[in-house]
């Protein structure tokens, strides 16, 4: 139980400091968060996985809306 406080704890102090470059990003260029995600371009979900070491994993694309 310790460490699944300690882990949750450490999560979230890297959100928060994730959060904070985004932001200090986003008024350095002096645009709406929307015109940041925008700006960023789609996400290359293989690379991503790749970076993650993420093994087992299968990309759906195209997937039908229900």
């Amino acid at each position: 139980m310790k460490s699944e406080k300690q882990w949750e704890t450490k999560s979230l102090e890297w959100i928060h400091k994730v959060r904070e470059e985004i932001d200090r990003e986003i008024r350095k260029e002096g645009m709406t968060p929307a015109q940041w995600i925008k700006d960023r371009g789609k996400i290359d979900v293989d690379l991503l996985c790749q970076k993650l070491e993420l093994k087992n994993f299968k990309i759906v694309k195209n997937k039908k809306e229900v």
